[in-house]
């Protein structure tokens, strides 16, 4: 079901209230009886009771599903993280446990921002973790009991970066205690904003028992506490109206009756920082971010005094909708890769008999095939951020409040994998640049430290220890462990089943097969694609330099001629979708060779549903003899950098494009979810396209003749903001002649020398044909395609 049909909320319009009446923090700023020492602490002593264990602490009135645990039937189950809108829509039809839960999540944020910037649970310090200001979390100094921490750059740490690890196989990891510390915190706001106002005894205006079962629902829900996440593969990966509306009106408040329930400014649309704070010595760097007073997407300049555009947001965000749900459904049911395919960067060098594969083209962008969780994650900063926006920002995207629903789906994608792949876990892999406590180029592997985390007892997290949700006292409703505690075989099978059922494409989703649901033309070229329960899933991959363009950048993939216009890129009917570059300035760490880091990252771009669209346009099948003349003439990319401008696609260092396949089995009763094939590379369709952009050799038209119109800056942007005027608009532009150089995607000879034949169907008795598979390519077989 989509999440649009659980929920609609409007965003209100009533002015801004700038009261906070939160009680003040304890001495120190801690949480005075409840102190956030750790990951694990408060979990150990409050969040033991995971779920309401026994039918005496529920009425009968309250009886039937309890934040999701049907009653009477909990017994030592997690309670279980919620989307974000499946959360809100509780609120909105009154339900009294669950609607509590998604006030006291509002009323924890907004405590937690009001805590002094020196305080080390207040929002300024948790958010900074992850990237600025670069300073050392809780006083974590090298020496601490169990701490490996490294601080001093003559020993190669890199102290111009925060403690998160990208394009490491710790990526997933490590944001693991990182959101568990977040939730921590949250929850014990939450407990000092109920607690102390509800005390035993009845206040004025009410009865000694509507006041003891108000307690008791409060404490319910306190128990049921979780962050929630924010589900980008669901309702076309459109941000959240809980994420966007400018106030929050409460359903329910602690001690208080409807009629005095507030409506205070939403703690999830941004987080204000405290301009003494950031603009002195705070080590919040030199960027735009200096000039802005609060967090922004999509802000259409970086000058001072700007707003954000929240409607440019969620476009961006829904025209690559498509593109995400494709990703992820294929990401936790791609198929093992075999010693061909998943060597086929480099031979040789590893053994599958351990299954390390997996989890490295899973875990992290660096040096696979395909999306991983982390590139599939890099897009969404950028969609949410826009050109400028925190979000586009490794160093300044976790004081965005979205960043933490975002993150928690990736955790939750983390959860479902690991069931799917029970086997596979963190393997050995040498870092990049390295992170504030990690040093550069290091191997890291399952006990690498993550830090700053330590347990209660003093000593480091590592991925070894992190590995199941269970540890930090919650779960999914996708992995419910509880009900497969010795049967992982049953757990893998539930796990995937929820997977097709949430995020099946055009063509694997029976639901979305019905004749009723497209064009003839359409209907009939799923017809001709699908033999003996069989089709072709197609999809770009691309390798490129992380570096390229001193940031993030992204390429746009098309299926048709890119607009003259690159403003309209992303908007036009032949647009597929985005691969993205999220990252950092490139700086070495101190006493690091350049040249040692390795830069190359990897992510692909689904074509399948795209091609679906495009039946009875010149194309009558997925199969590849319809298919590969189509994508040949029709495959185009395009390039923008941090700032949203075009740079020429042949220019970008390293920049890779190929187009690969998989023989696909569709569900059935007995294996209800999609079955991938291995992916295979077909260069013979790289070579044909190029690799300035496709096969008309153009890259980006000419922007010397260009004008540019720079839109207004506003101090605050209205939230549904549809007027902007265009940035940029091209005047003119000229293409250059064909080139004949080959494209870069060359697989290594010895997979070009073992061909896989992939059978062409035509009928139920189809017969074989081979498709061409990876190879070298020779400029001189680069021929221009007619445009």
């Amino acid at each position: 079901m989509k999440i649009s049909t659980l929920v609609s909320v409007a965003v209100a319009t009533v002015q801004f209230g700038h009261a906070a009446p939160f009680s003040p923090p304890g001495p120190g700023g801690d949480f005075g009886p409840i102190e956030v020492r750790g990951v694990g602490h408060l979990h150990d002593n409050f969040l033991k009771k995971r779920a309401i264990d026994s039918q005496n602490q529920m009425t009968d009135t309250n009886k039937g599903l309890v934040g999701g645990i049907e009653a009477g039937n909990v017994g030592n189950r997690m309670v279980n993280r919620r989307e974000i809108r499946e959360l809100a829509a509780y609120a909105v039809a009154g339900d009294n446990i669950p609607g509590r839960v998604y006030d006291l999540y509002i009323l924890a944020l907004r405590r937690t921002m009001t805590r002094s910037p020196a305080d080390k649970n207040s929002w300024w310090q948790l958010a900074g973790i992850h990237g600025r200001p670069f300073v050392p979390w809780n006083n974590r100094q090298p020496g601490t009991r169990g701490s490996a921490l490294i601080s001093d750059p003559a020993n190669g740490a890199f102290t111009g970066t925060g403690y998160c690890t990208h394009g490491s196989t710790l990526f997933p990891t490590w944001h693991r205690p990182y959101l568990a510390y977040v939730e921590e915190v949250l929850w014990a706001s939450a407990a000092l904003e109920v607690r102390p106002a509800l005390a035993p005894k009845a206040p004025n205006g009410w009865n000694q028992k509507d006041w003891d079962e108000e307690r008791v629902k409060w404490e319910r829900a306190l128990e049921q506490l979780r962050i929630p996440y924010w589900d980008w593969g669901l309702d076309n990966a459109d941000l959240p109206p809980q994420a966007y509306a400018r106030t929050h009106k409460f359903k329910y408040f602690p001690a208080r009756k409807e009629k005095d329930f507030p409506e205070w400014e939403n703690p999830l649309y941004t987080f204000k920082f405290n301009p003494n704070t950031y603009n002195a010595g705070s080590n919040f760097g030199n960027d735009r971010f200096r000039n802005w007073f609060r967090t922004l997407r999509h802000p259409p300049t970086e000058v001072p005094g700007v707003g954000d555009n929240i409607n440019e947001c969620r476009a961006t965000l829904r025209q690559n909708g498509n593109n995400v749900r494709q990703q992820v459904h294929e990401l936790l049911l791609r198929s093992l890769p075999s010693d061909k395919q998943a060597n086929i960067r480099e031979p040789g060098k590893i053994n599958t008999a351990s299954d390390p594969a997996r989890w490295g083209a899973f875990s992290n962008r660096v040096g696979n095939n395909g999306a991983s969780v982390e590139s599939i994650h890099d897009g969404i900063h950028v969609w949410v951020g826009g050109p400028y926006g925190h979000m586009t920002s490794v160093p300044y995207s976790s004081f965005d409040p979205v960043f933490f629903l975002h993150h928690t789906n990736v955790d939750r994608l983390f959860a479902i994998w690991q069931a799917v792949n029970p086997k596979s876990y963190v393997t050995p892999q040498q870092n990049g640049g390295g992170t504030y406590g990690v040093p550069s180029n290091q191997i890291d592997d399952g006990n690498s430290p993550l830090e700053p985390w330590l347990t209660r007892a003093g000593w480091r997290f590592n991925s070894n220890t992190v590995r199941y949700t269970e540890t930090f006292g919650y779960g999914y409703e996708e992995v419910p462990r509880h009900d497969y505690t010795n049967s992982p075989t049953g757990l893998r099978r539930f796990a995937m089943e929820a997977v097709h059922r949430l995020y099946a494409n055009s063509v694997t989703s029976s639901s979305k097969r019905k004749r009723d649901l497209y064009t003839s033309e359409e209907n009939q070229g799923l017809d001709n694609s699908i033999v003996n329960n069989k089709y072709y899933e197609w999809r770009v991959d691309v390798s490129t330099d992380r570096a390229a363009l001193n940031g993030s950048y992204s390429v746009h993939f098309f299926l048709g001629k890119p607009d003259r216009d690159y403003n309209k890129w992303t908007s036009q009917p032949e647009f597929v979708g985005d691969y993205v570059v999220f990252t950092h300035n490139m700086e070495a760490p101190p006493g690091t060779d350049s040249a040692t880091i390795n830069t190359e990252i990897t992510g692909s771009v689904p074509l399948t549903d795209a091609m679906v669209h495009s039946f009875g346009q010149n194309l009558t099948s997925l199969n590849p003899s319809d298919a590969k003349p189509f994508l040949i003439k029709n495959l185009r990319w395009r390039v923008t950098d941090s700032t949203g401008r075009p740079v020429r696609a042949r220019n970008v260092k390293g920049l890779k494009v190929s187009v690969s396949i998989s023989h696909t089995t569709l569900a059935t009763d007995e294996t209800p979810w999609t079955q991938y094939g291995e992916w295979t590379f077909l260069t013979d369709i790289a070579r044909r396209i190029g690799k300035d952009g496709g096969p008309d050799k153009v890259g980006i038209p000419d922007l010397s003749s260009t004008s540019t119109t720079v839109a207004p800056t506003t101090t605050e942007a209205p939230a549904y903001n549809t007027d902007l005027p265009t940035l940029v608009t091209l005047t003119t532009s000229s293409a250059e002649e064909p080139t004949t150089e080959a494209v870069a995607t060359e697989a290594p000879t010895s997979v070009a020398e073992d061909v896989e034949e992939i059978p062409t169907p035509t009928s139920a008795d189809a017969t074989e044909s081979t498709v061409e598979a990876s190879s070298t390519v020779s400029a001189d077989d680069s021929s221009p395609t007619d445009d």
